[in-house]
């Protein structure tokens, strides 16, 4: 069914994931978890991968308490053996709709101090990770009907940030890529976006936002909003853009940061 035939049709629904098979990387905590949350909570099929396997089982029964259904994949991104076997699962439930590369992680320090081993380090999970687990599950989300990738970066994907240049520049890989995905992927209805987080409090960036009083304060006089986001703050977006509300919607850097990027 096209997308105009979908609207066409009486009580359809901007924002019904139903039926929809969803991989969420990244999903065992904090804002990959909220996206798994969101998405399942308007009808999304979940599988939710990540490498921590022992805080993503509680996370998939405490998604189950709440009545969100999510079967759990312990891999890690930087693995091909693991990505081949996530394509494999994939394939074998009848292929993919929509694939959230929420995997990521963060690396502070000051440049005349950070080593390639860090740079290293952040690009094999924040670009080379997603690069690879999006390519495993291309030729899945080719052959539906309008498959949708939503990737996140982060404020360093628009802007420069204070001991964080390798991390930045991770996710400034991150962005344009997903604007030549969306390229390349556009004659096949395919929608490729990303969602750029500002400061949002998880256990990645609590000692960040709380660790230095003065920091925090200059930090929150910057945010238009006046508040550090929580994962939940980005839930909307997430759905937004798996949802059919998106379909005319692609090669976008949609930034979710209260205000910070304004001025």
């Amino acid at each position: 069914m096209s997308v105009l035939d979908r609207r066409s049709t009486l009580g359809w629904d901007a924002f019904d994931l139903s039926g929809k098979r969803v991989v969420v990387t990244g999903a065992a905590r904090g804002i990959g978890c909220a996206a798994a949350t969101a998405l399942g909570r308007h009808g999304a099929e979940l599988l939710l991968a990540d490498s921590q396997g022992d805080i993503l089982a509680d996370t998939v029964k405490e998604l189950g308490r709440n009545g969100v259904a999510a079967a759990p994949v312990n891999m890690d991104v930087r693995s091909v053996e693991d990505v081949q076997r996530l394509t494999e699962i994939t394939a074998g439930t009848g292929g993919l709709d929509i694939l959230v590369n929420c995997a990521g992680v963060i690396g502070r320090a000051r440049t005349s101090e950070a080593t390639v081993k860090d740079l290293d380090t952040l690009w094999e999970v924040n670009m080379r990770g997603l690069y690879v687990v999006t390519q495993a599950l291309l030729p899945q989300l080719v052959d539906g009907d309008g498959g949708k990738i939503i990737n996140v970066g982060s404020l360093g994907s628009v802007l420069g940030l204070e001991q964080r240049a390798a991390y930045a520049a991770t996710k400034g890989a991150v962005a344009r890529y997903t604007q030549s995905l969306a390229v390349d992927l556009g004659r096949h209805g395919v929608c490729v976006n990303a969602i750029a987080p500002g400061y949002i409090q998880t256990t990645m960036s609590g000692d960040w936002l709380d660790g230095d009083g003065e920091r925090r304060k200059r930090m929150l006089e910057r945010i238009l909003l006046g508040r550090f986001g929580s994962p939940a703050d980005v839930e909307g977006t997430f759905v937004f853009l798996a949802a059919p509300a998106s379909d005319y919607l692609t090669g976008q850097i949609i930034v979710v940061d209260g205000g910070w990027s304004s001025w």
